[in-house]
């Protein structure tokens, strides 16, 4: 009698413990193919990019007499915190926002899929424009140069609100570093009228602005500078270094914006933040806003399944029958289970 209930019992937790497991598992596997699939069938929003219609869109809704606009820069890894500032940044109706840069984690189409899933519920009141950085177009990685311009619009434009002139450049790709110059010089030189102000909005400031900046050298950096004095250039707005800078120099204020969220790097300007730009009747104002580190434990826990759980599901065909094969043998073992239950109910001694 003791014998035969201890070999009920061993064989009623085996079999429990086989199908927790085999249920833990189809539950982990059936969560990545879920975030993986959604990921992968997103939609890029309206306003995240820097198409035509999203300029068309500023140049007939902005008062040219009175607007804001944001700028923020080096988002990746930090897109909870990054959230968190566009709800700030909703409430204050900018004409637009940059990012300048450094979005996404890794060159490859899921990350950038998976930071327009992110910001799908955030993309809908203004546009949000794009410099790409060095973590967002690879020459050699899977998203290049033209993958950028296929699903963002151009990686250099300008456009014009009354007489205010933007200028983004793109200072990463191998076109852009041997292009980005000669674009700058005729966005400013081929305007037909007098300009009242130029915003210039790129990923890598110059060297030699200031000592505390920790960043990667921007090629033809003199060549640049000697620009921004000929034509008077008002403000360049540049990210790479993870905090905030602001130095002027020949009466170009050059502010480096990188606390979007990313880890932050060096001895000054180590906090979060936005800038705010306003501009009314030709007087510019800016505005530094801080904002607290929030966690990103939902984020990084999307990001690692996408990264390296789902490339195993979709390249993977050993993973997809193991996920096929439980799929049908779990609702089996429940069964099974339930029946050892009962039959161990009935035991009698």
């Amino acid at each position: 009698m003791i014998y035969r209930k201890l070999v009920s019992k061993r064989t009623y937790f085996f079999n429990n413990c086989g199908i927790i497991s085999a249920c833990v598992v189809f539950a982990a596997l059936s969560a990545v193919v879920v975030m993986g699939l959604r990921v992968y069938v997103t939609q890029f929003p309206r306003f995240l990019g820097n198409t035509p219609e999203n300029i068309a869109y500023i140049k007939t809704t902005t008062d040219p007499n009175e607007f804001t606009f944001i700028v923020v820069g080096d988002v990746k890894s930090g897109t909870a915190t990054f959230e968190a500032m566009l709800d700030v940044i909703h409430q204050d109706k900018p004409a637009f926002t940059v990012i300048l840069g450094d979005f996404v984690g890794h060159t490859d189409l899921i990350n950038h899929k998976l930071f327009a899933l992110e910001m799908a519920e955030h993309a809908h009141d203004f546009p949000i424009f794009i410099v790409p950085g060095n973590h967002d177009i690879s020459a050699e990685g899977q998203f290049r140069l033209k993958d950028f311009q296929n699903t963002y619009g151009p990686a250099q434009f300008c456009f014009t609100i009354d007489r205010y002139l933007f200028v983004f450049l793109d200072v990463i790709s191998p076109y852009g570093q041997k292009n980005y110059l000669k674009f700058l010089e005729q966005a400013i030189s081929s305007q037909p009228e007098k300009i009242k102000k130029t915003f210039v909005f790129m990923h890598i400031p110059p060297l030699g602005l200031n000592p505390s900046l920790i960043c990667n050298g921007l090629p033809g950096s003199e060549k640049f500078l000697k620009l921004a004095r000929k034509y008077h250039i008002d403000y360049v707005f540049a990210g790479d270094h993870h905090g905030y800078v602001k130095t002027e120099k020949d009466r170009t204020n050059f502010i480096v914006s990188g606390g979007g969220g990313g880890r932050l790097r060096g001895k000054h300007g180590r906090f979060h933040h936005l800038v705010r730009i306003g501009i009314q009747n030709e007087m510019v104002t800016e505005t530094v806003i801080a904002t607290k580190k929030h966690l990103e434990t939902a984020e990084l826990m999307e990001r690692n399944i996408i990264f390296y759980l789902w490339p195993l599901i979709t390249q993977n065909f050993v993973s997809i029958t193991v996920t096929l094969a439980l799929f049908c043998i779990a609702p089996w073992l429940l069964i099974h289970s339930l029946r050892c239950r009962k039959e161990f109910g009935k035991v009698t001694f």
